[in-house]
């Protein structure tokens, strides 16, 4: 009990007064998140926001957005790279071969694979599934090495719908 609670105020002091070390640690969280998907991180630090102090509007923004938004991005972006490589090299075979580790089977990666049509707003709709808070990002990662979308791509993609993630949960 002790040593979540401990978790809980770290958390609560990355957020409430962020900085450059708190960016790093927060990319790091986000990175281990992201490959062992612990917990909704996004819902956990977007709750310590309401007790964030700055002198204005925009310097929220601004801390928000460099401190917390871009730092959880990335790492997270980075930390997916797992799932989309498994996905990406070894297709079905390895999704249906991991896919109690995964939590998901082929089956999901084939409704998620629908909304795709190879067309030149694939990455408007791969940038909207990043988007969305509530929705879980293993399959997304999965059907985008399925789809074989290049891994420049796929990071770019990912760290700005993961950014965008964060922002709208703070908004």
């Amino acid at each position: 009990m002790e040593l979540s609670s401990d978790f809980f105020q770290v958390i609560q002091d990355m957020v409430l007064k962020p900085d450059f070390t708190s960016a790093i640690a927060l990319f790091w969280f986000s990175f281990l998140n992201e490959l062992v998907a612990i917990l909704p991180y996004v819902v956990l630090v977007s709750g310590q926001l309401l007790f964030l102090e700055a002198s204005s509007f925009p310097a929220i923004i601004s801390k928000l957005f460099f401190f917390i938004a871009i730092p959880a991005g990335a790492g997270g972006a980075i930390g997916s790279f797992l799932v989309y490589g498994l996905a990406y090299f070894g297709g079905k075979p390895v999704i249906e071969k991991f896919k109690k580790y995964l939590r998901f089977s082929w089956n999901y990666i084939e409704r998620v694979n629908r909304y795709f049509k190879g067309a030149w707003y694939d990455e408007l709709i791969f940038l909207a599934l990043r988007s969305v808070p509530v929705l879980p990002s293993l399959p997304v990662n999965a059907a985008a090495g399925v789809l074989r979308i290049s891994p420049m791509r796929y990071f770019i993609l990912t760290t700005l719908g993961f950014t965008l993630r964060m922002m709208i949960m703070f908004a």
